[in-house]
């Protein structure tokens, strides 16, 4: 009885090392798989970690900004600062485009984060994209935050 529970211990402990050290190498499977993406999109991007990666753009009304890639777990976040906190005129109206926006974007985020700043976010699991879609999202995000931007510009001082 004592060798059935002890055997039943070994593969418990067995399975669960397997599983715990698998995850580190997915995570960096995960990095390298997105690095090869980014690459084939075509855009120029600047490596900031293993997981970090940032594309410039510019726009009409925005000017220069950068978009990030980063990878978390099973997730890809691809996002845009438009306003740090402190240049930002909150009132009841910028807020409310705000909240209209999030609602005219079927896969983009508009808001303010933790730290106050204006962002445009788009998540996508890692598991579910491809170049092609890495390539749309960046294009969304870029795109949605000049648009954003045009419509609180009256609200953020630069």
């Amino acid at each position: 009885m004592n060798s059935n529970i002890l055997r039943c211990l070994i593969a418990v402990l067995a399975a669960s090392w397997v599983y715990l050290g698998s995850t580190p190498l997915q995570a960096q499977s995960d990095n390298a798989r997105l690095e090869q993406m980014l690459k084939s999109t075509g855009f120029n991007y600047k490596t900031h970690n293993a997981n970090t990666w940032s594309i410039e753009f510019e726009r009409k009304t925005l000017g220069k900004f950068r978009v990030i890639i980063s990878t978390g777990s099973e997730i890809v976040v691809t996002f845009a600062i438009l306003a740090k906190k402190a240049n930002i005129n909150k009132t009841p109206r910028m807020i409310e485009t705000l909240l209209t926006a999030n609602h005219e974007y079927d896969y983009t985020k508009v808001g303010l984060d933790k730290d106050g700043d204006l962002f445009v976010r788009i998540d996508t699991r890692s598991r579910l994209i491809d170049s092609r879609e890495l390539k749309d999202v960046i294009d969304q995000v870029a795109n949605a935050s000049e648009e954003v931007f045009v419509k609180v510009a009256g609200s953020i001082k630069r």
